[in-house]
């Protein structure tokens, strides 16, 4: 009887950027991540028709902030992959959805806050009456402008640094209110 042969898994690699952005090396993208070195990544904030965003508390097992509420599509651009392309295969992967809407609202710089990766930021709204739920009850919530601001300003430990950098920066260029 024949054998099933395991296919080996290969490590996702990410460009490694200088100053200007420019590709200088690929490796590993958790070598990059654990080195802070530049690399791009993705985040995709995700509204409702009323303009609530949905974050999602961080897993007990995440490596990242326990329990924190963090964007819920988020991740590594891959190397030779786009920033549209990146974002759409983490709307698939984690919510099962298509990026029919998807915008892209900014991009923030390296910066060590934000563990020194060039942040593309894109935005869908869901129109129709879907929500983005995963299934993972109790760990999603949507967020009014208004309860994000409370949760930022008197639960800071509550949110990941992601969030409060991202808001911060929308809150700069006057994007936080505007719904994408």
């Amino acid at each position: 009887m024949p054998q099933a042969v395991s296919m080996p898994t290969f490590p996702q690699l990410v460009e490694i950027l200088d100053m200007e952005q420019r590709v200088v090396a690929v490796m590993p993208a958790q070598e990059a991540a654990r080195q802070k070195l530049c690399h791009r990544t993705v985040a995709v904030l995700l509204f409702d028709e009323q303009g609530r965003v949905l974050l999602r508390r961080n897993d007990l097992g995440a490596r990242r902030q326990l329990g924190t509420w963090d964007v819920p599509v988020c991740g590594a651009v891959l190397a030779g992959e786009s920033v549209f392309d990146a974002a759409v295969r983490f709307l698939r992967s984690g919510l099962g959805i298509h990026a029919e809407r998807l915008r892209p609202l900014l991009e923030l710089p390296p910066l060590p806050e934000n563990s020194n990766e060039v942040l593309q930021v894109f935005g869908l709204t869901r129109s129709d009456n879907a929500t983005f739920s995963s299934g993972r009850e109790g760990s999603e919530y949507s967020f009014t402008p208004e309860e994000l601001a409370c949760l930022l300003r008197d639960f800071r430990e509550m949110a990941a640094p992601r969030v409060h950098l991202l808001a911060e920066a929308m809150s700069l260029k006057g994007l936080w209110r505007k719904r994408p």
